[in-house]
């Protein structure tokens, strides 16, 4: 008698035990089925973007959605982004159960490069396309360098020693004297190899020569610096920094 009743409790364990097993089992596979489908991405958040419309860089990003995020590499994601000649970094992350989160810096062009089509550059002289809302600033004009277009790939950095030369001048120039930026029209290289600024008032022309030319950028500014409230650079119509520490000037008439 005794047998058969504990016979009867392990049967009626092991049918509990199984049920539970049974329903456990479906429960998981439930919540999994809805869990994988609550974390499909279905939302791209991006910040940062002042030159490309964020369309763009939505639009390289379309296939993702619909994806598992668990399966989204944000790395992959990050170079996709900055493969575009315009991203200078971009920052990735997830924010569970369905968003990414992007961060782009962008790169900002200083100066317009003389050709056809038109080409920017940026402060690291790397070259970019006529895109987005660059056309609506005003920033100087490059002109008079070699415009062989193997020189400027775009998305890249240039190969033109003289137009990374004058890249470097004119970060400085933004950087140390924007007021003198904001008045540069044009910098351009002579037949003769001199540097040459063109100032957008009236305008004046200003020649640096072939070397020193920061230092020749200093003493322009202490020089404008040094003029009369009432007169400035635009008072004259050339001035010539080629000499060693001195300017010849050329009074507008």
């Amino acid at each position: 008698m005794n047998k058969k009743k504990k016979q009867m409790n392990w049967r009626l364990v092991i049918g509990t035990s199984l049920t539970i097993i049974v329903i456990g089992l479906s429960w998981l596979s439930f919540n999994w089925s809805v869990y994988t489908e609550f974390n499909l991405l279905n939302n791209i958040e991006i910040r940062g973007p002042k030159i490309i419309d964020e369309n763009e860089y939505y639009g390289s990003l379309s296939p993702l959605v619909g994806v598992s995020i668990d399966e989204i590499d944000v790395r992959e994601v990050g170079m996709l982004l900055e493969s575009h000649p315009f991203v200078h970094a971009a920052r990735v992350s997830k924010t569970f159960p369905n968003t990414l989160n992007i961060e782009i810096v962008e790169r900002v062009p200083i100066a317009l490069l003389n050709m056809k089509p038109i080409l920017y550059i940026d402060n690291e002289g790397v070259v970019l396309p006529d895109l987005g809302k660059v056309g609506d600033k005003i920033i100087p004009i490059m002109s008079g360098f070699n415009s062989a277009r193997e020189l400027y790939p775009i998305g890249h950095q240039t190969i033109s020693l003289k137009v990374l030369e004058s890249v470097t001048v004119i970060d400085q120039i933004m950087k140390l004297y924007p007021s003198l930026y904001d008045n540069l029209s044009e910098i351009t290289l002579s037949s003769n190899d001199d540097f040459v600024l063109i100032l957008a008032d009236y305008p004046t022309k200003v020649i640096l020569g072939k070397d020193r030319i920061w230092e020749k950028i200093q003493i322009l500014n202490s020089f404008a610096q040094s003029l009369p409230v009432n007169r400035g650079l635009n008072y004259y119509t050339l001035l010539d920094l080629r000499y060693n520490r001195q300017i010849i000037a050329k009074v507008r008439t």
